[in-house]
């Protein structure tokens, strides 16, 4: 029996691979935080989801009409930081932004939940930053404006993404923010407990939860960003786009919040969620107000 489940993990992962453009290491040096797990797998309905990653990457979906200096996003999957929702989340938005002129890279970070010590508040922020610096890096080879390089993180996603977007190093922040029901505070009353354990564990200090609450973290330099949440969201209430939103306003800086009364939680593209079905159009209009798009 452990045979036949070995060969069908295979089978899966090899038609998964199938569906991916390029998969891609985002680090050439050794690993921080290195830990010898490997990559396991499940399912959320019909969606695969990573449960532990040993080797982050950025799997390269190149628009349908590729020119020269394309806009590019980094797609983050959420899952609260205990595993990633690499397909509602990830591949099927990235095949959306295709279709709309944007190259996409779904980011396959490391999962805090799966590590200790400070190394929970590391792995997911310091590969995301990578990602940003390895992609612009290589801007030329991609054949992406390094200038038009945003993120688009849904719930513990969306806590990176604007984790990413507040970085104190100016240069290793995404040019603009797209946020689907982000997490975005750590205040233990009003943020989700499954992401705060995932991050925390048993030791949030005061000074933990006051660096990773963003609304907290806004300056002049965060990019401009839209944000998308659902009025019934309960498992991350809309307060956090809210606050997140007075913070950008705060500011000054471009921002838009759309919250719609339907849609709870975890919908990705939305489809056959209610009138959240049309989150990406509202974007793509957005898109082409910033000029990311034409």
């Amino acid at each position: 029996m452990l045979k036949i489940n070995s060969i069908l993990t295979l089978l899966i992962l090899f038609s998964f691979t199938a569906i991916s453009q390029e998969k891609i290491p985002i680090y050439n040096k050794d690993l921080p935080c290195y830990q010898n797990n490997e990559d396991k797998i499940a399912y959320e309905g019909e969606n695969i989801i990573y449960t532990e990653i040993k080797d982050p990457e950025v799997w390269y979906y190149p628009s349908e009409s590729k020119i020269e200096n394309n806009p590019a996003v980094i797609v983050i999957p959420g899952g609260g930081y205990a595993q990633l929702s690499i397909e509602s989340e990830g591949t099927q938005i990235a095949e959306w932004l295709n279709q709309i002129g944007i190259d996409a890279f779904v980011l396959k970070h490391r999962l805090p939940a799966n590590y200790k010590g400070s190394c929970k508040q590391r792995v997911a922020i310091e590969d995301g930053q990578a990602a940003i610096n390895f992609i612009r890096d290589n801007s030329i080879k991609f054949k992406i404006n390094p200038n038009k390089l945003g993120v688009m993180g849904f719930s513990a996603g969306g806590h990176l993404a604007s984790s990413l977007s507040n970085l104190k190093t100016n240069d290793s922040r995404p040019n603009f923010s797209v946020l689907l029901y982000p997490v975005i505070t750590m205040n233990p009353k009003k943020t989700n407990s499954w992401t705060f354990s995932s991050l925390f564990g048993e030791s949030a200090t005061e000074g933990m939860i006051l660096r990773f609450s963003n609304e907290l973290n806004v300056d002049k330099n965060t990019p401009p960003t839209i944000i998308i949440h659902s009025d019934n969201d309960v498992d991350v209430i809309p307060e956090n786009s809210v606050s997140y939103y007075m913070a950008l306003r705060k500011n000054n800086i471009p921002t838009a919040l759309h919250i719609w009364e339907d849609g709870g939680h975890g919908y990705g593209l939305g489809k056959g969620r209610g009138s959240i079905e049309s989150w990406p159009k509202i974007v793509e209009e957005w898109m082409k107000v910033r000029n990311i798009i034409d």
